[in-house]
């Protein structure tokens, strides 16, 4: 994943976070007696945590009170991606390295191929997902993994910071009604508005507000396969369109909206990435006839969870 502005890397080997803000208000807890972070991920100083591998997160729309969906990959310092002999692994969630450790929370390994969906590596494949993770207060806070890895069981440490609110719309309020671009606006030349290779035309043929003054459901991609720095946006947009297509039945509609004006990175972010204030992407809304956003989704996510959502927008 990459900033809307300052653009850095989601699977490269940098301390970013990944989220999709999945609704509630559970606040986690911790016992006096729970190990620590540090005893968790098996550091020998106690009062830091520093592990050999590094959980990468995409992202930073991190809000206290929210109960979250969270993805991510580990990787070792040298760059070599890790995965779980079972396909589990356990999060934790700690102020500091003493202090009581939060969780764990349940982790599973899923798959994001699918039919037509094409990866420029095999990092970008699999995503861990963390799917309900009550965040605590705001501030800076550090999460460990730990999984098992060639049967040995391996830890994996990061830092981020929880908002006291989120930056981008939320669960349960009125989507945005800034215009997206379609195709009648670029006289059916589909190149002058999506960087997608090749071009689907079937997700530029209808704008957010006249999706909205229609009462039609929807999904929303905002993403930029050519400049996406991730190696996110490409797969996210082909995974779109599987769920389109196996969607075709309903009344749900799908967009697909670029990130920069005129699909250039040095005009900046365009006006609907504004409106929506997306301060990263890819990312992928899911609203309801109402107009009400049922579901998001930051980075990564897999078409099975996709189109849960996508159904649940659309069940009576």
């Amino acid at each position: 994943m990459s900033r809307v502005v300052v653009r850095s890397a989601l699977l490269l080997i940098a301390c970013a976070l990944v989220l999709v803000a999945c609704g509630g208000s559970q606040s986690p807890t911790a016992s006096t007696t729970s190990p620590t972070l540090a005893l968790i991920a098996g550091t020998p100083d106690a009062s830091t945590i520093v592990t050999p591998n590094l959980i990468v997160l995409g992202g930073t729309d991190f809000a206290t009170d929210t109960t979250i969906r969270i993805p991510f990959q580990v990787f070792q310092k040298n760059g070599k991606l890790l995965k779980p002999d079972d396909g589990t692994a356990q999060l934790y969630l700690g102020a500091t390295a003493t202090s009581p450790a939060l969780g764990p929370y349940p982790v599973e390994q899923l798959s994001l191929k699918g039919k037509d969906v094409t990866f420029d590596r095999a990092d970008a494949e699999t995503i861990m997902v963390a799917a309900a993770v009550p965040l605590p207060a705001p501030g800076a806070w550090n999460a460990v993994v730990t999984m098992k890895v060639a049967g040995k069981t391996v830890a994996a440490s990061n830092q981020f910071n929880i908002l006291p609110k989120e930056t981008t719309p939320a669960v349960g309020t009125a989507a945005p009604t800034a215009r997206t671009p379609t195709l009648k606006d670029v006289g059916g030349d589909g190149t002058k508005i999506s960087t997608a290779h090749p071009v689907d035309t079937t997700l530029l043929q209808d704008s957010i507000p006249d999706l909205l003054a229609a009462h039609r459901p929807f999904v929303v991609a905002f993403a930029t396969p050519q400049f996406c720095t991730s190696r996110i946006c490409g797969p996210i947009v082909d995974i779109v369109k599987n769920v389109q297509r196996d969607l075709k039945a309903t009344d749900l509609a799908f967009v697909h909206a670029e990130i920069y004006t005129n699909l250039d990175p040095s005009k900046g972010a365009a006006p609907w990435v504004l409106a929506w204030a997306l301060p990263t992407e890819p990312w992928v809304f899911v609203v309801n006839a109402q107009g009400i956003i049922t579901a998001k989704f930051e980075g990564a996510v897999t078409q099975a969870e996709l189109e849960a959502a996508a159904r649940a927008a659309i069940t009576p």
